[in-house]
């Protein structure tokens, strides 16, 4: 067993026992777990029958039929003709079965409510947001585009977060040492202390409350710009995340009047570079340099609007 796969089930193990969920009579009913999630796809379903409801939740089809069998003997279930196939039935709840899965609910709301209610509303969140990742990564469905929302003001911890993203991409993908963050520090701080919300910006792709990714526009002269902290979580690259940055930043700086807007790099950064120079920048200048334990060539790009 490797590390990865003792600590999800240690996690497994504490959930489930968390949730009072290991008892065959589920929040002290007469059914178990398994049959409280039959009767929920049920509620939620306007049609379903026997075979999907085995589909859905991955059950044997004989252990399924003998639960149907118990829940229509206590008039939970009801059969009704299939209107497109007289030779199939639908299920439905019943009156009864209603009225059973609603206390249910309310139990299982009054359960959760008391297990978080000593948590403060910042632990929550975060406790809501671990669950919606362990969800996502754990799920055959990806994040779309359309699960990416985008924002330009500055919260309190933003700046402290992207920080952290950029020593911890960099340093796993670049290899790059200590130093760099340090180097990070030093722009973002030299960022806040001239900060001009007129000709200042920077922008910040989030995926549930997260940010995954950012890239800014710090004006030098006059008519001239600098871009900076170009940078996507790996986990969200090839959804159009980047592309969409970048040209918010350009749009941005034609919308300021700058005449050029400029950018430093390293020739390690390919998938960035191409992104570049398919937006119009053009390399400048180009040197060797010996910086954050690796050797790379520095370049400037630059951008004639």
């Amino acid at each position: 067993m490797n590390a990865t796969t003792s600590k999800i089930r240690s996690f497994n193990r504490f959930y489930t026992s968390h949730l009072d969920i290991l008892s065959q009579h589920y929040l002290d009913s007469d059914y178990s777990l398994t049959e409280v999630r039959i009767l929920y796809e049920i509620s939620e379903s306007k049609t379903i029958t026997a075979q999907k409801i085995t589909e859905i939740l991955n059950l044997d089809k004989g252990y399924v039929s003998r639960i149907l069998k118990r829940f229509l003997k206590e008039n939970i279930i009801a059969k009704v003709s299939s209107p497109d196939d007289k030779r199939a039935f639908n299920i439905e709840l019943t009156d009864l079965g209603k009225e059973l899965l609603h206390s249910l609910n309310n139990k299982v709301d009054e359960q959760i409510n008391h297990k978080i209610e000593k948590l403060s509303f910042f632990e929550k969140e975060n406790l809501i947001n671990s669950m919606h990742t362990v969800k996502n990564l754990l799920s055959e469905s990806k994040p779309v585009r359309s699960d990416i929302t985008y924002r330009h003001e500055i919260n309190p911890g933003d700046i402290g977060y992207i920080i952290y993203l950029h020593g911890f991409i960099y340093g796993n993908e670049s290899n790059f040492s200590n130093e760099f963050e340090k180097y990070v520090i030093k722009t973002f701080y030299n960022f806040l202390e001239n900060y001009s919300p007129e000709y200042d910006r920077i922008w910040m792709a989030e995926y549930n409350n997260k940010i995954v990714g950012c890239i800014a526009i710090q004006h030098q002269l006059v008519e001239e710009a600098q871009l900076r902290w170009f940078l996507l979580d790996p986990s969200f690259r090839g959804l159009g995340i980047g592309k969409k940055l970048l040209t918010d930043a350009v749009d941005f700086c034609r919308e300021k009047k700058f005449k050029n807007v400029f950018l430093l790099t390293t020739s390690m950064q390919d998938k960035a570079l191409e992104m570049y120079k398919i937006a119009g920048f053009e390399l400048t200048w180009s040197k060797e340099v010996q910086e954050w334990g690796k050797v790379f060539s520095e370049e400037r790009y630059d951008l004639k609007l």
